[in-house]
């Protein structure tokens, strides 16, 4: 599935860039999430994540860029969100990264479970 796939779809919508920056995030995240793009463009993707998984976060995506291989692209992983007033929403991410030259960009739609 491509990046202009998931970008598609019906659902919460974030990109981010090589370096894990967020860039780009659809009206159904922010609906959904509570943030904007004004708070999350230029912030690591981490941002949206729960503390206690980002240090695994950011040795995965470097493992990524490193190896180019990775475990969690492509398929559904059942992963916490954290909405903009913190709370945590249990949300099924759908991950795929895409080469653009050079550089790889991330993206993921987010189906919330509660």
């Amino acid at each position: 599935m491509s990046i202009e796939d998931l970008r598609q779809q019906p659902l919460p919508f974030v990109a981010a860039d090589r370096e894990g920056l967020i860039v780009e995030i659809n009206d159904h995240f922010q609906s959904v999430y509570g943030w904007d793009i004004e708070d999350l463009r230029g912030q690591s993707i981490s941002m949206i994540l729960p503390e206690s998984f980002r240090d695994s976060h950011h040795l995965g995506f470097s493992r990524f860029r490193i190896t180019g291989e990775s475990q969690i692209l492509n398929h559904p992983l059942k992963l916490a969100t954290i909405c903009k007033d913190q709370r945590q929403v249990m949300s099924e991410h759908f991950i795929v990264a895409q080469r653009q030259g050079e550089a790889w960009i991330f993206a993921a739609t987010l189906r919330p479970l509660e």
